[in-house]
């Protein structure tokens, strides 16, 4: 039977320093999910198989943003460390110039996995992956693939 080399305790400290390096290097960046649609209307009369009220008022859709802490790797698209098997690449992912790789805690793979764009440093990013769980005695981080979008 395999003995741990490596106590509990141990492990949590080295977890916590892992930790502290995700929370030194980590900016904030800006998640958006799909809005929710929101019926404004005077009338109380509402038909809900057209989606609209007998006045004719309109639906207008709600941006729902969150800030989150995520550590940003800029993908050079020439690199093939990429597609060459040495790292645990999604091959369904194609790389453009200005691909994004951010990792992020469970607080933030919480809200990415229902998110569709970001926005830091100025630019819009497209979310092309589904988080990849990363960590040395189990899933503590995430990884998320970005693409630019030309907005």
């Amino acid at each position: 039977m395999a003995t741990s080399l490596i106590s509990n305790i141990q492990k949590e400290q080295i977890k916590a320093i892992i930790d502290d390096i995700h929370e030194t290097f980590a900016r904030n960046i800006t998640v958006f999910e799909e809005g929710e649609k929101v019926l404004i209307s005077a009338s109380s009369e509402y038909n809900a198989i057209y989606g609209r009220a007998r006045t004719g008022s309109t639906t207008q859709k709600v941006s729902v943003s969150h800030t989150i802490k995520a550590r940003i790797k800029y993908i050079n698209s020439e690199e093939t460390i990429l597609a060459d098997g040495a790292m645990n690449s999604q091959s369904d992912i194609e790389l453009i110039d200005g691909s994004v790789r951010i990792t992020v805690d469970a607080d933030g793979f919480a809200i990415l996995k229902e998110a569709k764009r970001a926005e830091f440093e100025g630019r819009r990013y497209k979310i092309v992956s589904k988080g990849n769980p990363t960590g040395i005695f189990g899933p503590q981080y995430y990884h998320f693939f970005l693409q630019p979008l030309d907005e």
